[in-house]
């Protein structure tokens, strides 16, 4: 048995600025950059990646993987098509020369966007579904924050989601996806699929599984996939910082030879999904609240999600309101993570750690993320940095920082880097000696993700109201091509159907 293996990610801001080009999927920083081949296993066996799984279960039962491409670039701005084109080209001719093979597991995204092309996923899928023909399986992984469209359904056996935000079950994903290709090619099930779309937009937080209507929705979608008859659902939260047609909400229903089953139980959970819309509003809290909050508590770690700048999604990572708040406040101890800013982390080196400097921090990737700041502080600590996250996401992935500083200001120590990632693992600071559990504040560029290793140690936990390209207030920008009406925008009309297939 022969499975190609090739994965492609990226999640697209389309409000970010400029547009991405190829060398970003290249680069290796927070991703290990553009894999080829048996390069593919020997860099994600082990790894919790859904291609991780992928290569455990064919390890496992002595399946022949034939790994293609993969490569996971950093959220961003939109990708230039001609960047897409290369990649799309490098995966379908090695998956030509590879021919025959029995199926297809690709790990993908959901949500990336060229200038020229709104649904990547949807024409990648074609692509492979035309070289490899229609019995031959395929079948995606997906981010939960995948716009899926009804070509991705279409094209695609079927599609496989994260049950997760913060995302702790890739390789449980990548498993299921193995097991379920195994199944099909032993001919012990027979997916239909059944897709819905909700005209739905939700913000990061209340995407979160931990909590709220998201945590309440993976309850039922668990309790429906136990129906005899099921295979799998996916419930897609979707990506609201696409301004495209296809954005928002959707689901995912595969069962075992029943159509009219697969249809019923899609319609079920999209119906539920509808009918929780407003308590899917998110509630943003002002950084000087926040902050005056663990000034009164005088207990740690309270910490400060500046979602709005959250490299994870496409923002630049230099945004300066939450660092000036910390900084104006006097508070006894705190800590950012990260400031991307390689022209301050240029001028720390040149200091050298253990001096006073006065450093340009911050704002330098456009205005709307807060302006730069002249700080005046001691360089604690100055050098190059790596680590590995030792935490329940992405365990195992090596994460490289660049050349990277410590800088202290007014008490708040500010780690700037070179490059820019999400900061999500604990590891990002304690590689630095910072041990978050003993900072009164510690700031996050992150949205959700953080809760997966700071949510049991925290005191409290404030999103917070920032201006920036992922804000979950969703009024705040202007969609061009978005389908409407669709709701937290619109107001939804009694004649208008919200759920279409």
């Amino acid at each position: 048995m022969r499975i190609a293996i090739a994965g492609l990610l990226h999640e697209t801001n389309t409000f970010a600025d400029g547009l991405t080009p190829y060398a970003a999927f290249e680069l290796k920083g927070a991703n290990p950059g553009l894999l080829k081949d048996r390069e593919i296993l020997q860099t994600l066996r082990g790894v919790s990646m859904c291609t991780g799984g992928h290569i455990a279960v064919a390890e496992k039962f002595g399946v022949e993987l034939v790994p293609l491409i993969w490569t996971m670039a950093q959220p961003s701005g939109t990708v230039r098509h001609e960047a897409y084109i290369r990649l799309r080209t490098e995966l379908l001719d090695k998956l030509r020369q590879a021919l025959p093979v029995h199926g297809v597991l690709l790990e993908l995204h959901g949500a990336m966007v060229t200038d020229q092309c709104e649904d990547v996923e949807g024409d990648l899928l074609q692509q492979v579904r035309s070289l490899v023909g229609p019995r031959v399986p395929v079948i995606a992984n997906l981010d939960l924050h995948a716009n899926i469209t009804s070509r991705m359904a279409r094209e695609a056996t079927t599609l496989i989601g994260y049950d997760t935000y913060p995302h702790v079950d890739f390789i449980e994903r990548g498993e299921e996806a193995a097991n379920l290709m195994a199944a099909i090619l032993k001919g012990a099930v027979k997916p239909v699929v059944a897709y819905r779309q909700i005209d739905l937009m939700i913000g990061p937080p209340r995407q979160c599984t931990l909590q709220g209507p998201m945590a309440d929705a993976f309850k039922l979608v668990h309790e429906l996939e136990r129906q005899a008859g099921i295979i799998t659902i996916t419930l897609a939260g979707g990506f609201p910082f696409a301004d495209i047609r296809d954005a928002g909400v959707a689901v995912v229903v595969t069962a075992n030879a029943d159509e009219a089953l697969a249809r019923r139980t899609a319609d079920e959970l999209a119906d539920y999904i509808w009918s929780r819309r407003q308590d899917f509003r998110v509630s943003l809290t002002p950084v000087r609240e926040a902050i005056d909050y663990a000034l009164r508590a005088k207990h740690g770690p309270v910490l400060l999600a500046d979602g709005s700048d959250n490299p994870g999604g496409g923002a630049p990572c230099d945004g300066t309101v939450m660092l000036a708040e910390l900084v104006r406040a006097n508070v006894p101890s705190a800590v950012v993570a990260i400031i991307a800013d390689p022209e301050a982390v240029a001028r720390a080196h040149q200091v050298g750690a253990g001096h006073q400097a006065t450093l340009v921090v911050g704002g330098k990737t456009d205005a709307r993320h807060g302006s730069s700041l002249t700080l005046t502080g001691e360089v604690r600590w100055v050098g190059e940095k790596e680590y590995v996250n030792k935490g329940p996401m992405m365990t195992g992935m090596r994460v490289s920082m660049g050349r990277a500083a410590v800088f202290v200001v007014n008490n708040v120590e500010i780690i700037l880097a070179e490059n820019r990632f999400q900061p999500f693992d604990c590891e990002a600071l304690r590689c630095l000696g910072i041990e978050p559990r003993e900072r009164l504040l510690v700031g996050l560029k992150s949205a959700v993700h953080f809760r997966a290793g700071y949510q049991t140690m925290a005191a409290k936990i404030f999103e917070l109201d920032t201006p920036g390209i992922h804000s979950p207030n969703l009024s705040l920008y202007t969609y061009r091509r978005l389908r409407r009406p669709i709701y937290p925008l619109d107001e939804i009309p009694a004649s208008h159907c919200p759920i279409r297939a």
